[in-house]
């Protein structure tokens, strides 16, 4: 394809990129400068080289599906490349393959011991309960999540009457927020136990589908389907609950 239709291409999906880009950095914990950061770098990418990345889209998925994947794959490059490749620690490495994989879920990827624990269980990585997970976790050196988060932000700061109504609606948005996931939460204790985890990785610490799929070691096509079938299934609980659609946008599963 000539480089003035690869740039056409690049130009008419640009506002699918940065929604793609939007939802990536908000998933991956990123704050505001550090999100326009990875947003630029990555557009970069795709223009560079003649738009290269473009040029090998093959129309074997749709468009948006292909950048999905692409800018997915390109975060993990930038996270690798702006804060340092993962390495296990001795005290991890001492106590073997769970020890390893212990450490990544909950130092690197941030996860929860209860949440750490039933993935090792439900992918046969270990029997132990969350207590002896624990007493492994004891041994390790503490360390910082692999996500960074943006702590130089005032708590509080003083703004302008103009900023009056906006600030009214932040609260009630996040009041509202704060209704849904309680009773998501009541919600989720009525599935079995294997749906309760698949939702809260996705949902609740933003995992992706294919990244679901490697650590339960589940086939991946049926997920997408499984995943939408629980989450029409909860939807329709929030709304019986008295939640509107509006409530609702942001519960949705669009992402890889």
């Amino acid at each position: 394809m000539p480089r003035q239709d690869l740039e056409a291409l690049f130009l008419a999906n640009l506002a699918s990129i940065e929604k793609i880009l939007a939802a990536l950095a908000r998933r991956n914990g990123l704050a505001a400068d550090h999100a326009e950061e990875f947003a630029a770098w990555a557009k970069l990418r795709l223009i560079e080289n003649d738009y290269g990345i473009l040029a090998k889209f093959r129309a074997e998925s749709s468009l948006t599906t292909y950048l999905t994947v692409v800018l997915a794959m390109l975060f993990r490059e930038y996270r690798v490349q702006e804060w340092g490749r993962w390495r296990p620690s001795a005290a991890a490495k001492r106590n073997g393959p769970l020890g390893i994989k212990l450490e990544v879920l909950i130092y690197r990827d941030g996860l929860p011991l209860a949440v750490a624990g039933q993935m090792l269980r439900t992918s046969s990585a270990t029997t132990m309960s969350d207590s002896e997970l624990a007493a492994i976790i004891a041994t390790f050196p503490r360390r910082s999540q692999f996500r960074p988060t943006q702590n130089d932000e005032p708590l509080t700061r003083i703004e302008g009457p103009d900023r009056a109504d906006q600030g009214v609606a932040v609260e009630e948005a996040a009041a509202v927020q704060s209704a849904i996931t309680k009773t998501l939460n009541q919600a989720l204790e009525g599935l079995p136990d294997d749906d309760r985890l698949i939702v809260r990785l996705r949902f609740f610490e933003g995992m992706t589908v294919a990244q679901i799929a490697r650590a339960l070691d589940l086939p991946q096509k049926p997920l997408y389907r499984r995943l939408n079938d629980l989450l029409g299934a909860l939807r329709d609980k929030l709304l019986r609950a008295g939640f509107s659609r509006d409530d609702l946008r942001d519960l949705s599963d669009d992402q890889p």
